[in-house]
């Protein structure tokens, strides 16, 4: 990660930050907030994506969708409106968010692997070890009050067995909303045993045409034809990304250079 990109994601949590040895040693917030306003003022389109991208900000991918329409203008398709669509499904890409078809298979990863999961499990676990216990004891018991006491306990165990693995299944959702990262090798693509196995060794899930197209059917724009795909939205989708990566890294060189210029005055 670049130095600019470091500053954008830390900016809102620091009140200073150190960026060399040469010139200024430390450069201020305020500083660091008026190169980002230059910035924004000479690519705001740049800017956006790297806020959307590395900070999350809301505000910034709804403008940036706002623009999305134009790239249309000039252009001749027999279906803007799923070329409007895989406008919007480029910058998830961009952004590193999973598309609706990897949602489900993340969502799985996260509930069976992740440190949350793991946890869960343990609590499941031994909660069902001592239900075991306790309805042996039924078995024996020869008093109704203890049995119906022992009944009490039993039920409450049943509860938050049933409310664990509802609250690991929010987070495993919730999760699988924000990143492509492998929640299994948490990015590594390797395992102790050798490549990680659910995500092949790439350490994330790239969505693949398939992905992307499955996506479309998902959120109700019907099955696209090969024809289609080939002759007019997969070069959109291609066009769509080239032109934000070529955006945003435009902004991240002139951040790098106006931070550089402010820290070596």
């Amino acid at each position: 990660m670049s130095k600019a990109i470091e500053l954008l994601t830390r900016m809102h949590a620091v009140r200073s930050v150190t960026i060399g040895s040469r010139g200024r040693s430390n450069l201020t917030g305020d500083v660091i907030l008026a190169v980002f306003a230059q910035v924004q003022h000479k690519q705001p389109l740049g800017m956006d994506l790297l806020m959307a991208k590395y900070v999350h900000d809301a505000p910034a991918v709804d403008r940036i969708i706002d623009v999305m329409p134009n790239w249309l203008n000039d252009e001749s398709f027999r279906r803007k409106d799923l070329a409007l669509a895989l406008s919007c499904i480029a910058l998830d890409v961009f952004c590193d968010k999973p598309v609706a078809s990897q949602k489900r298979q993340l969502a799985a990863l996260w509930r069976n692997h992740s440190d949350q999961a793991k946890r869960s499990n343990r609590l499941i676990k031994g909660w069902q070890i001592k239900i075991k216990q306790l309805q042996r004891d039924v078995d024996i018991c020869g008093m109704q009050a203890a049995e119906e006491r022992l009944l009490s306990v039993i039920n409450e165990l049943e509860v938050l067995v049933i409310n664990e693995r509802r609250r690991i299944d929010e987070y495993a959702r919730s999760q699988s909303l924000k990143s492509v990262t492998c929640p299994r090798c948490s990015g590594t693509g390797l395992m102790q045993s050798g490549k990680c196995s659910s995500c092949d060794g790439r350490g994330l899930f790239s969505p693949s045409a398939d992905n992307i197209r499955q996506h479309l059917r998902h959120i109700g724009l019907g099955r696209v034809s090969d024809k289609l795909w080939d002759s007019e939205l997969r070069p959109w989708l291609d066009n769509c990304l080239s032109r934000m990566h070529i955006e945003s890294n435009e902004a991240v060189k002139l951040l790098s250079d106006k931070l550089y210029k402010e820290s070596a005055s």
